[in-house]
Order: structure tokens, then C-alpha cells, then sequence
């Protein structure tokens, strides 16, 4: 692991190398993905530039990227998408062959040559090694600068579907009816008494004939 973290701290220093700046700014997922393919293309200029001097570059390489495939195209989805939400798609052509260009000029060293071939061979040891340390290799990726700022979570309540409605017994039971008493009204008067509280038409009238009666002679 020693050996490693001395090649590491080589491959921190190519990787300041300057390349083209995005405008847009980067989400966490898009900036993980610039790191992988900064790594990528220094390991694939290293195959193609130290090819002759170490036949064994090309074929070390190859197995690094069948075992990184998945990652390796992952990232690539979402460096385009990156480009497209900036409104420049062809940026990223820009984007990937400047860095290639970068790693070009460095490939003359041959101490360059020498660290990408051990990286290479101990990503094989260590069973995909790169992967877990590539922040270390690449603290800040070239060509990447302004990092979106941290979306606030919300909460949010997600009710299911599937989930079971309330029946009408449980909420009968669950919330009790307050039962409220009518104002009471007052009842009618009964016939007989309203009969006996008012007098008859027909009772004064016999009243008055009597009367009439007794005054004559």
C-alpha cells in the first residue's frame, strides 16, 4: 500500500495540469464523473504513448477498463449531461480532448510512463483499487471548478396506495357524535280548555233573549 500512495502522490501532481473550464456548475454525481474519466484518460495516453517502450501498456490497460466498464459509461452519461444543461453539448468533445492533449505533453517523461504502468498493475492486485482511491488521485478534476450548492432536503410524506382506508366502524368509534337537545317548544293548548277560557257565541245570545223577556209587561 506504500508503493501505491507514492504513485498517488505523482499522479496528484500531473493531475493539476490546466484544462478547459466549465461554466455550468457541478453536481456531486457529474463531479465524481469528471474524476473517473480525468483517470481515465491518463491511463489510456499512457497506453497509447508508452505502448512501444512497455508492450504490456495497451493490454494492462484494457483489462482496467473491462473492469470499470459500468462506471466508465455511467460517467460518460452524465458528463454529457452536464454539457447539455450548460447548452453546449460539443463541450464536451472540448472537454475530453483537452485533457487527452494534456496528458500528451506529459507522456514524454518517463517517469510518467513508469507510475501509469504500476497503477495499472496494482489496480490488477488489489482487485479495482483505483476506483476507491481516485479522490485521492484527483482532489479537484481538470476543467472543473464551481460546485452546485447543496439542495436543502424537504420533507416529504408519501402516502401509499396500497395502504388500507379506515372503515365506517372504526371511525364511528374512533370519533364519538355529540348529540345536541332541540330548544323545547311549548305544546298547544288542549280543545276543552281553550273551549272553557273563551265563552261561546251561543251562550251570550240566550243570555240576552232572557233579559229581553223579563222587561216586557
Amino acid at each position: 500500500m506504500g508503493e501505491l500512495r507514492a504513485l498517488l502522490s505523482f499522479v496528484v501532481v500531473v493531475s493539476l495540469a490546466a484544462a478547459p473550464v466549465s461554466a455550468a456548475c457541478w453536481e456531486p454525481d457529474e463531479y465524481e464523473a469528471a474524476r473517473m474519466r480525468d483517470l481515465q484518460t491518463m491511463l489510456m495516453v499512457s497506453a497509447l504513448k508508452c505502448g512501444r517502450a512497455m508492450p504490456e501498456m495497451p493490454l494492462a490497460y484494457n483489462k482496467w477498463v473491462a473492469r470499470e466498464r459500468s462506471q466508465l459509461l455511467e460517467g460518460e452519461k452524465l458528463l454529457v449531461s452536464h454539457f447539455v444543461r450548460e447548452g453546449d453539448k460539443l463541450r464536451y468533445d472540448k472537454f475530453t480532448t483537452a485533457l487527452a492533449n494534456r496528458y500528451s505533453e506529459l507522456s514524454d517523461d518517463l517517469r510518467f510512463c513508469k507510475r501509469a504502468k504500476a497503477l495499472l498493475e496494482a489496480d490488477e492486485k488489489q482487485n479495482g483499487v483505483l476506483s476507491s482511491v481516485v479522490a485521492i488521485i484527483n482532489a479537484k478534476p481538470n476543467g472543473v471548478e464551481l460546485m452546485c450548492p447543496t439542495k436543502a432536503q424537504s420533507s416529504v410524506i408519501v402516502v401509499s396506495p396500497f395502504a388500507p382506508l379506515p372503515t365506517a366502524t372504526t371511525d364511528a368509534a374512533a370519533t364519538p357524535v355529540e348529540t345536541v337537545a332541540a330548544p323545547a317548544q311549548a305544546e298547544p293548548a288542549a280543545p276543552a280548555a281553550a273551549a272553557a277560557q273563551a265563552p261561546s257565541a251561543p251562550s251570550a245570545m240566550a243570555a240576552e233573549t232572557t233579559d229581553a223577556g223579563t222587561s216586557q209587561p
